[in-house]
């Protein structure tokens, strides 16, 4: 047909065909403009519906008069021959601005505005376009987005929906072309239901998932993996693929792609609306060009009607293919392609909040620790604690790499927003090395419920990944008590304080969870942590306060009456057994943490004060063994690491215990790392550093609470024989640790330094002092070179007798 002349409209070239007709690139004789003509294909012609439907959709799309909108100038015939003659727009498609990564943030804002106010027009005028893809998306040389093939879209008869389920079946793409529409059609196109302008609405997110993340939502190796995606499966959050991504778009996005058109917007003017807002935000003011004119690269041209007309053509084919597709969707979704994947670790990411308001953060960590709580139920899982995955919280690394980190096996990952009291929760798991979705789900919760959600998702998790549940498990993870969500709400709020182990946060704490347990008075979880708050309270904050401890008490004994099997009510109840004003009964704390850690096996604060006691009582290859699973679970647990550092030191092993102690970084504890790396260095003969250090953490925390570092530095001046200053250092140590729970360090430091100044019986004393008050550590006072002065003293062997019978009497229970 080149260089023939069709009405008033002579070809200049043949652009390209599909399965709908030839495209040509054509001179409009009247107007001196170039236009773009499609001809209906030639076998098409003796097919008087099609051909007529084509002319009557062409027609009502031609009524649309927008600047983002490839405008339709014309429909005729020619010889027989139906065309439509539009617009042409020279640019490149969106889906080739997408592959090439040359698309920004605030660009991409600026031209989804520009595509949704484009469908916003269309269905005020009835027309409903059925097939928004990047494909069908032109962009010029100017930024300025041109939404394409409207000649192809369906006029609304009814108030919203199409007429049949036929007409929804026309939408499937030409042989060869399953993939280039699929991953872009609402649940209700792909189950060959009636669609409306919501569809449209689905469409259009996926779109702009895409954009901003450079993959489609459903993505899969097949068109029945898509389908069934699309039907089952929640989207990766956008911010695991993009940097810079606003929480409000990813908000936006996970509206318009609910899988119940009644959960999605239910206008796309409400969308634009929302992305005006947020591109407003973002600094994107709407350029004055923005809807202008057009110019570009006829060979982009070319590509872009080329495949979107071929995504527009009814083949049988293709119907049956993606019949075919779909049939195995609904009917094997559940049976997975390969065979299952091991899973015996895994970490809940933080989870996204996608409420918008930073204030709900809260919120949502709130829910990931209610995940990782339900999770770890399942002795069979090592499931990572809060303070490793939180770290995590915002990140854009790569799945896998997040897994090495962790060393676990999947990633269970979502996002939550909450609507007045009622949530929102879509959650996925996702075998982490291949990036592979196992299971997704999206919950929709009143706050009431939430206890019952945390175990429905754990039962939901387990059976994905094989796990069989014990009868006991099965048990724990039934149906739980409804809670007011006030109390709930107050109770993330306490927790989120109680994380951050500053006097202002405990004190926040405690008053959050006072208020969580005044609005519900059976709110079990409430009153454990109510009693851990003041376990903080009266060890680190408030020593001389036994009010604290009483009310902790209090709490306690409230939680397990209310619930027996709460593990982390066991844990309070070790905390306050295991203090001097209960003269530190090693034997009740020990039971108090089994007790714990047998109703959740992944607790490893338990693993970690368990390790403690062990660590007084001698019994250090038990507190390695409780330590190493501890730092299994919580690779980031400092405190753990430090207690290996320390154990290693009691066992003398001074060149390993320096080493760890110096792998923790010194701002996640300071003065709890500045304790023990000292004496590292005093055994190993390196005083000055020990003495630099010392006096650099005094200056820092010149109140010297418990007085550990001026016992320290007591027990320098003895090993320099300077037996002046020492007493000197002794007296004030004496003075700082009073009261403190963990004095009996200080007076064991104090017993080394009378021993190395040759005074045997203020030596035994202190001795005796530490020995009595929750430091009976046999193997080290036996081993301790800075001891063995006293080695030939009866007092001293009478003393390491009796240790050594409590130590068998401890072993026994440990």
């Amino acid at each position: 047909m080149v260089k023939q002349t069709v009405s008033h409209y002579r070809i200049i070239k043949r652009l390209g065909a599909g399965g709908m007709g030839e495209v040509y690139l054509a001179e409009d004789t009247i107007l001196d403009r170039k236009v773009a003509i499609k001809f209906l294909p030639s076998e098409s012609s003796s097919d008087v519906n099609a051909d007529r439907r084509l002319l009557r959709e062409a027609k009502a799309a031609a009524t649309l008069d927008h600047p983002n909108i490839c405008a339709i100038h014309e429909v005729g015939e020619d010889g027989g021959r139906s065309f439509i003659v539009m617009q042409y727009v020279e640019g490149e498609t969106l889906d080739c601005k997408i592959k090439t990564n040359t698309i920004h943030v605030s660009e991409a804002l600026t031209i989804a505005v520009q595509i949704a106010d484009a469908i916003s027009e269309s269905h005020t005028r009835g027309i409903i376009h059925r097939d928004i893809k990047p494909q069908n998306i032109m962009i010029t040389a100017r930024g300025q987005a041109k939404v394409m093939d409207f000649g192809l879209a369906k006029e609304v008869r009814g108030p919203r929906q199409l007429k049949s389920e036929a007409e929804t079946v026309s939408l499937l793409t030409g042989p060869g072309m399953l993939l280039g529409t699929v991953p872009y059609m609402s649940p209700e196109q792909v189950r060959g239901e009636g669609v409306d302008a919501r569809s449209d609405i689905f469409s259009f997110g996926a779109l702009l998932y895409e954009m901003f993340s450079g993959r489609t939502p459903f993505a899969a190796e097949s068109a029945a993996g898509t389908i069934s995606a699309i039907l089952t499966r929640e989207p990766p959050p956008l911010a695991r693929y993009a940097t810079d991504v606003p929480t409000e778009l990813e908000r936006i996005v996970r509206k318009c792609l609910e899988k119940d058109p009644e959960r999605r917007y239910q206008t796309m003017r409400d969308l634009v609306i929302d992305l005006e807002n947020l591109r407003g935000g973002y600094g994107a003011a709407r350029s004055s060009d923005s809807r202008g004119g057009s110019a570009a690269d006829e060979g982009s041209r070319q590509r872009s009607i080329f495949t979107s007309r071929r995504a527009l053509v009814l083949s049988g084919f293709a119907v049956v293919l993606v019949s075919v597709a779909l049939v195995y969707a609904l009917r094997f979704r559940g049976v997975p392609a390969t065979r299952q994947p091991e899973i015996r670790s895994l970490a809940v990411l933080p989870m996204a909040n996608l409420s918008g308001d930073p204030g709900q953060d809260y919120f949502a960590d709130g829910m990931t620790e209610t995940l990782i709580a339900g999770l770890a139920k399942v002795q069979a899982l090592r499931v990572i604690s809060r303070t490793s995955v939180m770290q995590y919280k915002g990140a854009r690394k790569p799945l896998p790499d997040i897994a090495r980190e962790l060393n676990v096996d999947a990633i269970v990952e979502g996002s939550v927003q909450r609507f007045g009291e009622r949530v929102k929760i879509t959650v996925q798991l996702i075998y982490a090395p291949t990036d592979q979705h196992l299971w997704s789900e999206t919950y929709d919760r009143d706050l009431r419920d939430i206890l019952t959600f945390q175990n429905e998702v754990a039962r939901a998790v387990t059976q994905e990944v094989q796990i069989k549940l014990t009868p006991q498990e099965q048990m724990r993870l039934a149906s739980a008590r409804p809670i007011n969500p006030e109390a709930y709400d107050y109770f993330l709020r306490g927790r989120f304080h109680l994380s951050r182990q500053t006097k202002a946060d405990n004190e926040t704490a405690i008053e959050m969870f006072d208020r969580a347990v005044a609005a519900d008075p059976n709110f079990a979880a409430a009153y454990a942590e109510l009693a851990q708050a003041c376990v903080w309270r009266f060890f680190l904050f408030t020593p001389d306060e036994k009010r604290w401890e009483e009310k902790a008490f209090v709490a306690v004994e409230k939680a397990l009456s209310l619930d027996p099997d709460l593990p982390e009510a066991y844990l309070a109840r070790g905390r306050l057994f295991w203090t001097p004003f209960n003269h530190f009964p090693h034997e009740k704390a020990i039971k108090e943490y089994r007790r714990a850690l047998a109703l959740n096996p992944n607790l490893d604060e338990a693993q970690n004060y368990l390790a403690l006691v062990y660590n007084h009582i001698g019994a250090f290859d038990e507190a390695l063994q409780e330590l190493q699973k501890a730092v299994a679970i919580n690779p980031s647990n400092t405190l753990a690491q430090f207690r290996i550092g320390e154990t290693l030191l009691f066992q003398g092993k001074y060149e390993q215990a320096l080493t760890a102690l110096r792998s923790i970084p010194r701002e996640a504890n300071p003065a709890l790392v500045g304790y023990q790396t000292p004496m590292a260095l005093l055994h190993l003969g390196r005083r000055e550093e020990a003495a630099a250090m010392l006096e650099e953490l005094l200056k820092d925390y010149p109140e010297d609470n418990g007085g550990l570092f001026t016992s320290v530095q007591a027990l320098m001046a003895a090993l320099a024989g300077e037996k002046d200053t020492a007493e000197g250092k002794i007296r004030s140590a004496i003075e700082k640790g009073k009261g403190f729970g963990h004095f009996h360090h200080t007076a064991y430091n104090l017993a080394c330094a009378y021993s190395l100044m040759n005074k045997p019986e203020q030596a035994i004393k202190w001795l005796q002092a530490a020995a009595d008050d929750g430091f009976p550590c046999y193997p080290l006072f036996e081993t301790d070179p800075y001891l063995n002065p006293l080695r030939q003293d009866s007092r001293f062997a009478t003393l390491l007798t009796r240790l050594k019978e409590q130590g068998k009497h401890y072993r026994t229970i440990s």
